[in-house]
């Protein structure tokens, strides 16, 4: 599928085609997500929500906008974080501007800050709902519910 250079799909008048690059774009977003939340990079992050969305996880119910601020310039509990996703469920109408990803991850959070204690993985589900935003698919409302905790000591 042709894409544009920040990962918004090429609109096409084959519908099959624009299916096919919708559901590609809203592949990518849990990519674009572990990788932004990963390097703490707020820009990057940004531009995987709508800034009008909604986070429910660990911290409780945000605004994205206070939400990415926590995530980017609060005080970190470990090193590094690793975000690996698996390959998410979309359900996808023909010809919708929403959708919902269902994806599961393994997090691993490295080292941390205090120099004590273990290193913590976590299982966690995110359900996503996306909405095609200015030609481009974002989260709109996002739950992250932790289904499984682990320390690994160092």
């Amino acid at each position: 599928m042709p894409r544009q250079s920040d990962g918004r799909a090429v609109s096409t008048s084959d519908p099959t085609a624009q299916r096919l690059a919708d559901l590609e774009a809203i592949r990518a977003l849990p990519q674009r997500y572990a990788r932004a939340v990963d390097a703490r990079d707020r820009e990057a992050l940004g531009a995987v929500f709508d800034p009008e969305g909604t986070v429910d996880g660990a911290r409780g119910l945000q605004q994205v906008v206070p939400y990415l601020d926590g995530m980017c310039n609060g005080p970190r509990a470990f090193d590094v974080s690793m975000h690996v996703f698996a390959d998410p469920l979309i359900d996808l109408e023909p010809d919708a501007d929403e959708a919902t990803v269902d994806t599961y991850a393994t997090v691993y959070q490295i080292g941390p800050v205090s120099g004590q204690g273990d290193d913590l993985e976590l299982g966690v589900r995110y359900i996503d709902l996306v909405v095609r935003r200015d030609g481009r698919w974002v989260i709109r409302a996002r739950t992250a519910t932790t289904l499984w905790m682990r320390t690994r000591a160092r």
